[in-house]
C-alpha cells in the first residue's frame, strides 16, 4: 500500500508541475494548455485506475484472510475434539490399570493368606 501511495503522490506532483510549467506560457487556450489538460486528464485516469486496483487488491486480501481464518478455526476445532478423545482414552486406561492393580493386590493377599494357612 505504501508503494501505491508513493506512486499516486508522484503522479499528482507531476501533474501539478506540468501545469505550473505549461500554463503560464500562454494567455489563451493554446497548444501548451491543451497538452497540460491532456496530461492532467491522463494523471487523473492513472490515479483512478490505481485506486481501483488498490480496492480490488484489498478485497481479495480480505477474502484470503477470511478463508484462512475459517480453515484455521475448523482445524482447531478438530484438533480439540481429538485431544478430548485421547484424554478420555487415557483416563479410561488409567482406571483400567487401577482396577487391574487392585485385583492383583487382592489375589496376592489371597495367595499370602493361603500360604500362611499351610504353614
Amino acid at each position: 500500500m505504501a508503494r501505491y501511495h508513493r506512486i499516486k503522490t508522484i503522479s499528482v506532483l507531476l501533474a501539478i508541475c506540468s501545469l505550473l510549467i505549461l500554463l503560464p506560457s500562454c494567455n489563451e487556450k493554446g497548444s501548451a494548455e491543451k497538452i497540460g489538460e491532456k496530461i492532467d486528464s491522463a494523471v487523473e485516469s492513472i490515479a483512478d485506475e490505481l485506486d481501483k486496483a488498490a480496492k480490488n487488491t484489498s478485497k481479495e486480501l480480505d477474502k484470503v484472510v477470511k478463508n484462512a481464518s475459517e480453515e484455521f478455526d475448523e482445524a482447531a476445532k478438530k484438533t480439540s475434539k481429538k485431544v478430548e478423545e485421547v484424554s478420555g482414552n487415557i483416563l479410561n486406561a488409567v482406571e483400567a490399570t487401577k482396577e487391574t492393580s487392585a485385583k492383583i493386590e487382592e489375589m496376592s493377599n489371597g495367595i499370602r493368606e493361603a500360604i500362611k494357612k499351610d504353614e
